[in-house]
């Protein structure tokens, strides 16, 4: 392996953005996983060295896998002997848990692109020093996830960053806006599978590589109808509102957590009248008559928590609160699309 065909490695895993890596006690359960993670469209595919066989199931892997431009890695990389071990197996890039500078010298010495493990601006800045193409921030849910990351890249725009530790399909979005450049998916697809394996990994990997989607094009997540206007905003519009138009959400609805956005501009920019009486829809057809006053009074959108995007699970990404709305309504999970009916 050259260094021309190093930097080929960093180019095609930076173009992948998400990385599956694949951990498990028992070697068959990892390669299934491997091979469905391949099968559902990841370019980018790392097995740990914890796991029974890792180096032999990256080996077959790069001699067999069905899609040849996948970059396939070995990861939890501690000795020397690991990384010349993956050098001879045909793996095209280490990940590590911790920054060890022998490590990420032999690593670039081998032609293979270096990704240690780093905590503090200092350990990040140590393992750039080192050679390292990219630094993963790891467990980044542990010292805030996407706050974190937006905090650090203040003062370290310049190092590529990627994020691993329990990190949700439904976090993407805030990650890659916060500025990774590349995110290790592990329980978000392989933890609690139906069955079967394949299908139901494959459906985690579109769910994942949709979320990288609509976080690249600012893909819209709620969608206002006027007339035969339409009119949409997403996640970047939101948070880019002016700071007067964001609050805390315990602040105005005691017993939640999170941050939104007060209605009233929103339906300003959209054109709705105060006199307006609308509908508000949610993802999964749920359809609320309102006054749109309700909303100019006391509506309020909530779309993160802790820097991460609203969790489906918890009524995400965009849950609409009301308050004092005089029972019309007090919240809409999911919601998708506001529309005026007279």
């Amino acid at each position: 392996m050259t260094d021309a065909t190093r930097a080929e490695t960093l180019s095609a895993l930076l173009a992948s953005t998400i990385v599956g890596v694949v951990r498990s006690d028992r070697r068959e359960r990892a390669e299934a996983i491997a091979h469905a993670m391949i099968a559902g469209g990841l370019r980018a595919v790392e097995i740990t060295a914890t796991t029974p066989g890792a180096f032999d199931i990256v080996e077959a892997l790069v001699k067999s896998s069905p899609a040849p431009t996948t970059v396939l890695g070995i990861g939890t990389v501690r000795t020397l002997g690991e990384v010349d071990r993956a050098r001879r197996i045909g793996a095209r890039f280490v990940v590590s848990p911790h920054t060890d500078r022998d490590l990420v010298q032999r690593a670039v010495q081998q032609s293979l692109v270096s990704i240690p493990g780093a905590m503090t601006p200092t350990e990040i800045l140590t393992a750039r020093a080192a050679g390292a193409d990219v630094v993963k921030v790891f467990p980044v849910d542990a010292v805030g996830g996407a706050t974190f990351v937006r905090r650090i890249r203040g003062p370290l725009p310049d190092v590529p960053l990627w994020v691993s530790g329990d990190v949700a399909i439904d976090g993407i979005g805030a990650y890659l806006e916060a500025g990774v450049s590349l995110i290790g998916l592990t329980s978000a697809l392989t933890a609690d599978l139906g069955e079967p394996l394949d299908a139901s990994i494959r459906a985690r990997v579109a769910s994942a590589l949709e979320a990288v989607s609509r976080a690249r094009s600012g893909a819209p997540l709620l969608t206002f109808v006027v007339g035969e206007h339409r009119g949409s905003v997403g996640l970047k519009h939101l948070r880019r509102l002016p700071g007067s138009e964001h609050t805390p959400l315990e602040s105005v609805v005691p017993g939640r957590r999170g941050h939104a956005v007060r209605m009233g501009m929103l339906l300003e920019s959209a054109q709705i009248p105060r006199s307006a009486r609308i509908e508000v829809v949610s993802a999964d057809g749920f359809v609320r008559p309102l006054d749109a006053e309700a909303l100019y009074a006391g509506g309020f959108l909530h779309y993160a928590t802790d820097g991460h995007a609203l969790a489906i699970e918890e009524g995400g990404p965009l849950r609409l609160y009301v308050v004092g709305a005089d029972s019309q309504c007090d919240n809409v999970k999911g919601l998708a699309e506001i529309r005026v009916v007279a």
